[in-house]
């Protein structure tokens, strides 16, 4: 059987998983992992979206791949009250833009 064991951590958590049937033959095997916030990281987030997909898979819980049409997507956005700056906002345009020739490329080959 696998159990998973979550602590908290000053600065992110600390992830066990202990299988005390590794391989099928009764032995015991653990796993440790440690996701801490990274200040460096220019997204703040990335460490708990690890986290979860991370999870997913220790469950057995298929959040889906690349080729499905429906996946679970951990994502960010703005704050309700979050008021961009002009940066902001250019790179959020930029973005959309983006994404939206992405879709008129996949209509034409339709």
């Amino acid at each position: 059987m696998i159990k998973i064991v979550l602590e908290s951590a000053r600065n992110g958590v600390i992830k066990k998983v202990i299988d005390d049937n590794h391989g099928g033959g009764r032995e015991h095997f653990t796993s440790t992992d440690v996701y801490e916030s990274n200040e460096n990281d220019r997204n703040q987030f990335s460490y708990i979206k690890r986290f979860f997909f991370d999870l997913c898979d220790d469950l057995g819980l298929e959040p889906g791949s690349k080729f499905d049409k429906d996946v679970l997507d951990i994502n960010t956005r703005w704050g309700t009250h979050f008021e961009p700056t002009a940066k902001d906002i250019e790179f959020k345009i930029k973005s959309l833009k983006s994404e939206l020739k992405e879709l008129e490329e996949w209509k034409k080959n339709i």
